[in-house]
């Protein structure tokens, strides 16, 4: 079975990213740097979804949420985020508030914010003393509103046209590949976390990118009530389907050891591939939809 051979084979620079990420400049203490408008210079993101969104915005944020707890400097920003923008931003400078669920209203504050991006799944009383420090705009999240979330932070950073094209980048590229592909062939996806494992329906990002790109789900995977399913090992068969993409930490690599996983038709062909947690599974942006789309065409270029 073929993998790829590095997390950071791909960088995101090939097109809309560098283009949208090049509409500004930095300043060296991490804060936005942006010229000529009037949109808010202290952003604090409190999520890696809005992290994205600003840095392709060309808006560095003064302050991050990050999923783990004991997260400190820019330990919390995944690999792909520095792979798209750590060449042209200071991702180090940006100072780390807490966690995404639980920030530090204190940390906060002492940014001096002009602007607070969160995310209306947050706790309401969060929110509300959010509020209280500096305008609070929230985004709906999850992986189905990546687009939306997007027009959301565009409009709040006052970048509505960048916005705009941002979007419109990435779904021509989407459309284009579609094209010249020809085909809607099956994608189906898998990850592990902890020791479940989960396969995705139509609501997760790296299905959406398929939808965008003319790609197909298998029957068993066009659900639409919940972003994930749990997958026992005996089940393995209804990952079939023309393209795999999987992702298993190293704890979890009993899955592909095992006879029912080898004896697939999608993974005898050579065509299942492990790729990178965080854009494809855990991320909600344009910046992780841009890796997820390039790994397809990637791992999909030139296989019989």
């Amino acid at each position: 079975m073929r993998r790829p051979l590095s997390r950071r084979s791909l960088l995101l620079g090939a097109g809309g990213l560098g283009a949208a990420a090049a509409l500004s400049a930095c300043g060296a203490d991490g804060t936005s740097a942006q010229t000529g408008d009037d949109g808010p210079k202290r952003v604090v993101a409190l999520s890696t979804g809005h992290l994205d969104h600003c840095l392709a915005l060309g808006t560095v944020p003064v302050g991050l949420a990050v999923v783990a707890p004991e997260a400190s400097n820019s330990t919390g920003i995944p690999q792909f985020i520095r792979d798209a923008f750590g060449a042209k931003y200071d991702l180090d400078a940006i100072r780390i508030v807490g966690e995404r669920m639980t920030p530090d209203p204190e940390k906060i504050a002492a940014l001096k914010p002009d602007l607070i991006l969160s995310n209306k799944r947050a706790d309401k009383s969060l929110n509300e003393q959010l509020a209280k420090m500096a305008p609070t705009v929230l985004t709906a999240g999850g992986s189905e509103a990546f687009k939306t979330d997007l027009t959301t932070v565009a409009d709040a950073l006052k970048r509505q046209q960048a916005g705009e094209k941002l979007l419109a980048d990435y779904e021509g590229r989407a459309r284009a590949w579609a094209q010249s592909r020809g085909d809607a062939a099956t994608v189906s996806l898998v990850r592990a976390r902890g020791d479940q494992y989960l396969y995705f329906g139509t609501l997760a990002l790296a299905s959406i990118v398929g939808t965008d790109a003319g790609l197909t789900r298998p029957p068993a995977q066009r659900f639409s009530d919940v972003a994930s399913r749990a997958l026992s090992p005996e089940e393995v068969g209804m990952l079939d389907a023309d393209w795999l993409f999987y992702s298993f930490p190293k704890a979890s690599r009993d899955m592909t050891e095992a006879a029912l996983w080898k004896k697939l038709p999608v993974v005898e062909r050579g065509r299942a591939f492990e790729v990178d947690v965080d854009p494809w599974f855990l991320n909600a942006s344009t910046a992780a939809a841009e890796r997820v789309l390039a790994d397809m065409q990637k791992f999909m270029a030139g296989r019989p």
